[in-house]
């Protein structure tokens, strides 16, 4: 059984994308495209956090690394 989303991707490719995390700081990759083809990327947690419409608990803040500008 795959785990509820705790976080919440914002700007970047995957902005808006609810996903789960398992670690409290740091960067981590979110998958994104089609099964089989996808792609990771990087995404900074942060200690903000975003009520959403789908749950009664907020959502974890991850801002997008763009890796493009250093």
């Amino acid at each position: 059984m795959k785990p509820a989303p705790n976080a919440i991707c914002v700007g970047g490719p995957c902005d808006g994308m609810l996903t789960y995390i398992h670690q409290d700081v740091g960067i981590v990759q979110v998958p994104f495209g089609p099964p089989g083809d996808t792609e990771d990327i990087a995404y900074r947690i942060t200690f903000g956090s975003l009520h959403h419409p789908s749950s009664a608990v907020p959502f974890t803040v991850l801002t997008w690394v763009d890796t493009t500008h250093p």
